[in-house]
């Protein structure tokens, strides 16, 4: 009997610790997803504590760090923006109807992602690896019952496609990004004073009209337009290595000039007698909103 009482208890510690083990095990963080085989270096040295930095030498905040770095995974930084104008009827199914007047706008919201469809694609297309719908809501108060319109907002997030050439040594180099405009502005639009608007000299020659690449059939067409302006534009700058495209937004209406912006991240090696080391502090985060 007292062996029986003794075996009993050792089984009960042993199945004791083995619980509190199998615990604190699950417990431990998840491996990163950077020790795939196929992940990039970037990757792995982004999950190591990864930095980039400008070239005053300050910190690039995490945000852009992971945009430009994690090409392994979706993050928030790295997003496409499409603001467009739509039929109502697109929204609608074979065989349907637009209700009424007073819940257009609770049927657009309810819709709206319909307003998503063939933009991924375009992505897939031409730079990235995957593409995902984060939102796709109607902008409020912009049913125009009249016109049977209505403006839609789409948020979209993507990975690039892998690159041939590795990244170079991140600590011999600085990070720089910038804003690329295509199209026309409509905030940037001015209407010319009268005495503005006079006759050129015969000796001013006048500015060359540049076509707006943006001003396509289908606002997939026009984003499409976009990512090859903004691509392109940044590839062709000589002065820059690992050119990556951070994030898109996209402006359109059908029969009306379309505007994007495109921006994009790059490095170029540290300034002349410049040396690095990585910082005790954490990297500053990017601003909300």
């Amino acid at each position: 009997m007292l062996r029986l009482l003794i075996g009993t208890g050792l089984a009960l510690m042993v199945l004791g610790f083995g619980a509190a083990g199998w615990q604190y095990w699950a417990s431990l963080p998840a491996a990163p997803a950077t020790q795939d085989p196929s992940a990039q270096p970037a990757d792995a040295a982004l999950a190591q504590g990864g930095w980039l930095v400008s070239p005053t030498g300050g910190l690039i905040p995490r945000d852009d760090v992971r945009a430009y770095l994690a090409q392994d995974r979706l993050v928030p930084g790295r997003s496409v923006t499409v603001t467009h104008t739509a039929p109502l009827t697109a929204l609608l199914a074979e065989g349907q109807t637009l209700p009424a007047q007073p819940y257009l706008q609770v049927f657009a919201d309810i819709r709206a992602p319909r307003m998503a469809e063939g933009l991924c694609p375009v992505l897939l297309a031409s730079v990235a690896q995957d593409c995902a719908i984060h939102s796709a809501r109607v902008v409020p108060d912009s049913v125009d019952p009249v016109r049977g319109t209505a403006r839609f907002r789409i948020e979209l997030a993507y990975r690039l496609k892998p690159e041939a050439d590795p990244l170079p040594d991140l600590g011999a180099h600085v990070f720089l990004s910038e804003i690329l405009a295509v199209g026309d502005d409509p905030a940037a639009v001015t209407v010319p004073a009268p005495e503005e608007a006079a006759e050129p000299a015969e000796d001013d020659a006048a500015p060359a009209e540049v076509a707006n690449p943006l001003a396509a059939a289908s606002v997939t067409d026009a984003l499409a337009a976009l990512v090859a302006t903004v691509v392109q534009t940044c590839s062709d700058a000589e002065d820059r290595q690992a050119c990556r495209l951070l994030s898109l937004s996209l402006d359109w209406a059908p029969g009306t000039p379309g505007f994007g912006q495109g921006r994009v991240g790059w490095l170029e090696p540290l300034p002349e007698g410049m040396l690095l080391a990585p910082s005790l502090d954490p990297a500053p985060e990017a601003p909300q909103g």
